[in-house]
Order: C-alpha cells, then structure tokens, then sequence
C-alpha cells in the first residue's frame, strides 16, 4: 500500500486520537480542580494546569494536521513548548510559596484515582499516536 493511499486514514486516524486525548484532558481539568481545591494541593492545581496545557495542545496539532503546511509544525511546537516553560515556571512559584508558607496538602483519594487511570489511557493515546506505518514515522508527523 502506498503512502500516498493511506495518509487520509492515517490523518482520520491522527485526528480521533487527537479528539480522544482532548476529551480526556477536558473531563480531567473539572476532576483534578475539584480534588486540587479539596486537597489544597500544588501538585494536583499544577497537573490540573498541565491538563489544560495538553487541550492546549491537542488543539495545536489538530490545527496543525489539517493544514498540512510543514512551516505549521514548528509553530505548533513553538506554541506546545511555550505553554510548558509557562507550567514549569507556575510549579516552581507555587512550590516556593508551599515550602515558606509551610502549607500541608491533605490527601485525595480522587486524584490519586484520577492520576493512576490518566497514566494508563495516556500511555495507550500515545501508543496509538506513536505507531510507525510502512516505512515512515509516527502517525501524528505529517511531514514523517
């Protein structure tokens, strides 16, 4: 099978693992703002955050697969690496003013719940958004 033949099922394909992902991450931001404010915790605000980076994200490459223009992945990447730099750097205030306040998080069974099921769905979204077709690159690099 050609390349040529298969990359609108591949692009399709690219595209529903991209709604997946960002279906995910929406549900994820309401479910860890809850669990972050119950449990005063930096760590779950700050993943709730990175939730929103990768609808962020998701948004981006879905912009950036249907333009097909190769000049729009180094934007799209531009734009993904911007938004983590921002999330770090949101971390790394919040943790400050964690250790000198001396603020103790309580514990949430809702996060730990929420993180552990995220880990396996994401692990399987990015095994389907990394799978090699015939001869080329993950399914999610257009110009692959």
């Amino acid at each position: 099978m050609s390349t040529t033949s298969t990359r609108p099922s591949l692009l399709r394909l690219g595209l529903q693992l991209e709604a997946a992902t960002l279906g995910w991450n929406v549900v994820g931001t309401v479910v860890l703002l809850i669990a972050a404010l119950s449990a005063r915790s930096v760590a779950l605000a700050g993943f709730d955050l990175d939730s929103l980076i990768e609808i962020f994200a998701s948004i981006v490459v879905v912009w950036q697969l249907r333009g097909g223009r190769p000049e729009r992945e180094r934007v799209a990447l531009r734009l993904i690496g911007i938004a983590f730099l921002l999330l770090a750097l949101y971390i790394s205030a919040q943790s400050v003013y964690t250790l000198v306040a001396g603020a103790h998080p309580r514990h949430s069974l809702l996060g730990l719940a929420w993180l552990t099921v995220t880990a396996a769905v994401m692990f399987a979204l990015a095994f389907g958004k990394g799978r090699k077709r015939d001869g080329g690159g993950p399914i999610l690099l257009p110009g692959s």
